[in-house]
Parts: structure tokens; C-alpha cells; sequence
């Protein structure tokens, strides 16, 4: 896995999908930033099938990046490629309040 967030972004009709590659910590923030400018459908999917580790600090980032997507551009956010510890870190810190698993 890579040190650092890479963004790979994918562009549909109905729909763009952020996959995330690395690790999500404090060094994120501007990845994450630009997520929320380039959001611009009503449907976001991010894809964590290749991110390694998310920290407290990336926790707190993700958590600012959704309630920005959801609240200020109302866009429903959909989640996939949760490995175990992940799905767990995202019950236990309310990101599923924010976004929810995908089908």
C-alpha cells in the first residue's frame, strides 16, 4: 500500500467514485479537501478497497469531508470496500451517520 492518500476519481451519469489508495491521516486533508470541490453529483461513492491504515486524525478529516458533502451540497454518500477493521472504526466513530454501506 502507499505512505500517502491517492485519489482516483471515476465519472458515471449518475454517480462519481472516489478510490482511495494509502493511508488516510493528517497528511490527507488537502486529498480530502479537493473531494469536496469535485463532488458534483447527487450520488458520491468512495471506494476504500485500497486504503491501508485510517488514523484518529484521518477519522476527524472523513468525518469534515461527508458532513460537508451531506449538509452544505446534500449528496448521498455511499461507502465500499471496507476491509473488517475499518467497517468497525466507521460504526464506532458515526461515519455511518454521514454515509452509508454500499449494496
Amino acid at each position: 500500500m502507499e505512505k500517502g492518500l491517492k485519489v482516483d476519481i471515476m465519472e458515471n451519469n449518475d454517480h462519481i467514485l472516489f478510490g482511495l489508495k494509502g493511508n488516510i491521516d493528517a497528511h490527507s486533508e488537502t486529498s480530502l479537501n479537493e473531494i469536496v470541490n469535485k463532488a458534483n453529483k447527487s450520488v458520491v461513492k468512495f471506494d476504500f478497497t485500497n486504503t491501508d491504515r485510517i488514523n484518529s486524525m484521518g477519522v476527524a478529516l472523513l468525518l469534515k469531508c461527508f458532513k460537508q458533502l451531506k449538509e452544505e451540497k446534500n449528496i448521498n454518500i455511499q461507502i465500499y470496500g471496507l476491509n473488517r477493521m475499518n467497517a468497525m472504526l466507521f460504526k464506532m466513530t458515526g461515519i455511518f451517520l454521514l454515509a452509508s454501506p454500499g449494496q
